[in-house]
C-alpha cells in the first residue's frame, strides 16, 4: 500500500477526525471552536457545555497509544488476515489487535439500518458452537486443533439471514437454536415492512412469524422448485459467503459471532476492497461509529 496515502489518512484522522463536520461528542452540538494542538491531534471546545474534546474522541481511534498503526490495522482488517498474521505486519501485539478489532466491529452495530421492504428473501443456517481463546473449559474435553466440530453433536448457532432487493442485509446469531421463532420474531418483527411478501425455506417458524405480523409468505419447498415468487437465492447467496468469509480468520469464537457480523455488513455495503478506494471507502463508513465499549465489556461479551 502507498505510504504517502495512509500518511494522508492518518493526517486527516487528527485534523477532523472521521466527520466532515466537527460537533461534540458529548451534546451533538456544532457550536464549536479550535482550542489548540496536543500531540499532533487538533483539540475543539463545546461553546454549549463547555467541554474540550479533540478530533479522535469517541472514535475508534479514541484512546489508542499507536494511532499511526491504524491506517495499516484496517488494510490488514479488509484483507481478513488473521490476529497473528496481521501482528507481525503490522509489528503490534496480537492482544492489542484483538481490542482494536473488537472494538471497532462493536461500533459498527449502531449503524446499522435494516429495514427490509419489498420482497423479503430469508434463510438459516446452523454453526458449530466455538469457545475459541477460552482457556476454561469444564464441560467438555478440548478440541485438538485441525478437528472439525461435529454439529449433529456439538452445540450449535442458529445463523439468520434476511435481505430485500434494494441491498439491505440483517444477518444475525443467537445462541437460541431451540426456540428459532422468538428469534425470529424479535429480530425481523420490528424491521420488516408491513406490506412486505416474505420468501422463505419451509421451517415452519418462518409460516407462523408472517401469519403473526400479517404479511404474505411464499415458500420455496426445494431446490428445484423455485420461481420468480418463492425465490430465496439471494439471501442463500449471502448465507454462502459469510461462511467463506469467517473461514479467512481460522475460527471466530460465537461470543463475538454478531461482531463480524457487523463488519461483513458494513464491508459489503461500502464496497470495501483491499484498494486504496476501498479502504477511503471503509474510512467513511466509520464517521458514523461511536465508540463506547472498552477492554473489559469486550471480554464479557456473551451470545444472546
Amino acid at each position: 500500500m502507498n505510504v504517502d496515502f495512509l500518511k494522508n489518512i492518518l493526517d486527516n484522522l487528527n485534523n477532523t477526525g472521521f466527520y466532515d463536520h466537527v460537533y461534540c461528542p458529548y451534546c451533538n452540538s456544532n457550536h464549536v471552536i479550535k482550542n489548540g494542538r496536543y500531540k499532533g491531534k487538533q483539540r475543539f471546545i463545546c461553546k454549549v457545555c463547555e467541554k474540550n474534546f479533540n478530533s479522535l474522541t469517541n472514535s475508534p481511534i479514541y484512546m489508542s497509544h499507536k494511532p499511526n498503526k491504524w491506517p495499516l490495522f484496517i488494510e490488514c482488517l479488509i484483507k481478513g488476515l488473521s490476529l497473528r498474521a496481521a501482528a507481525s505486519e503490522i509489528d503490534v501485539s496480537y492482544v492489542t489487535l484483538f481490542y482494536w478489532r473488537h472494538k471497532l466491529m462493536s461500533g459498527l452495530k449502531s449503524t446499522e439500518n435494516n429495514l427490509l421492504t419489498g420482497n423479503v428473501e430469508a434463510d438459516d443456517t446452523f454453526l458449530a458452537y466455538s469457545e475459541k481463546g477460552n482457556k476454561k473449559i469444564t464441560d467438555r474435553m478440548t478440541k485438538k486443533k485441525g478437528n472439525k466440530c461435529d454439529i449433529r453433536e456439538d452445540k450449535k448457532i442458529f445463523l439468520l439471514v434476511a435481505t430485500d432487493h434494494s441491498n439491505n442485509l440483517f444477518i444475525k446469531a443467537s445462541a437460541e437454536k431451540d426456540n428459532c421463532f422468538n428469534f425470529i420474531y424479535k429480530s425481523l418483527g420490528e424491521i420488516i415492512s408491513e406490506k412486505a411478501v416474505l420468501c422463505s425455506n419451509c421451517n415452519t417458524f418462518y409460516k407462523h412469524f408472517a401469519n403473526l405480523i400479517g404479511i404474505k409468505q411464499h415458500v420455496r419447498v426445494s431446490h428445484y422448485s423455485r420461481t420468480s415468487e418463492n425465490n430465496i437465492d439471494l439471501a442463500h447467496g449471502h448465507r454462502k459467503s459469510i461462511k467463506i468469509w469467517l473461514d479467512k480468520f481460522h475460527g471466530v469464537a460465537s461470543k463475538y459471532l454478531n461482531n463480524y457480523l457487523s463488519l461483513y455488513n458494513c464491508l459489503r455495503k461500502n464496497n470495501v476492497n483491499e484498494t486504496e478506494i476501498g479502504i477511503r471507502n471503509f474510512t467513511e463508513a466509520l464517521k458514523h461509529v461511536n465508540i463506547r465499549e472498552n477492554y473489559r465489556s469486550i471480554r464479557a461479551l456473551k451470545l444472546a
